[in-house]
């Protein structure tokens, strides 16, 4: 376990922040060699320390944090344009984001098939800027008017508005109103490389 999840639940458990000077008294060690160390697995006699000093069974309120979280798979070289279309070269899972089984539910997410990507280019703008995380349920595949998708259309990933037009016609809408929307009929096309991944639940940014 890193020090960075320590005081997190630390702070969690006894309701005030935990400053990395008081985890340095814990550990025995100098404040600036605690920050060091922030981001390196401790040792099992390190976590035994702190859980001495401060009186909390780290271990346990780990786990319950575990049993209260969902782990979301992180495609981290995985971009969906905005703009003119991105080919996705490399689709492993580079990290997972935990989040609350409340959030989960909230958001209506398939636990197992739901996966966080990242956006590029501005034509979602301004409901969603480059950079944006995304977090895609796979399993919404069906088309409802006016939601965002994540959609393959010619081997590359786009994040678009989708819009159904009887028979079988689709609208794909960019919120950026320089680019403009086009169609879709697969009655005239109907091998036409285009598939729904999946619909774009939450999307969030770092401030700046």
């Amino acid at each position: 376990m890193k020090l960075t999840n320590i005081v997190a639940i630390l702070t969690g458990r006894l309701a005030k922040n935990i400053s990395y000077a008081e985890l340095a008294k814990a550990l025995g060690v100098s404040r600036q060699y605690a920050n060091q160390i922030k981001n390196k697995e401790l040792t099992e006699k390190q976590i035994t320390d702190i859980e001495s000093y401060f009186g909390v069974n780290i271990k346990e309120q780990h786990e319950l944090v575990q049993d209260e979280c969902v782990n979301i798979p992180v495609r981290g070289e995985v971009v969906a344009s905005m703009g003119y279309g991105v080919t996705v070269y490399n689709e492993q899972q580079t990290a997972a984001y935990s989040i609350s089984k409340k959030l989960v539910d909230d958001l209506g997410l398939s636990k197992n098939k739901t996966e966080m990507i990242f956006a590029q280019g501005d034509s979602m703008m301004p409901t969603i800027e480059g950079g944006d995380s995304l977090l895609v349920d796979l399993s919404r595949t069906d088309i409802y008017d006016g939601k965002i998708y994540c959609i393959r259309i010619d081997g590359q990933l786009y994040v678009k508005r989708l819009q159904k037009i009887p028979p079988k016609t689709i609208r794909i809408v960019s919120d950026n109103d320089k680019y403009r929307c086009f169609e879709i009929d697969f009655e005239k096309n109907p091998n036409y490389d285009f598939q729904v991944i999946g619909e774009v639940r939450w999307w969030g940014r770092v401030a700046r």
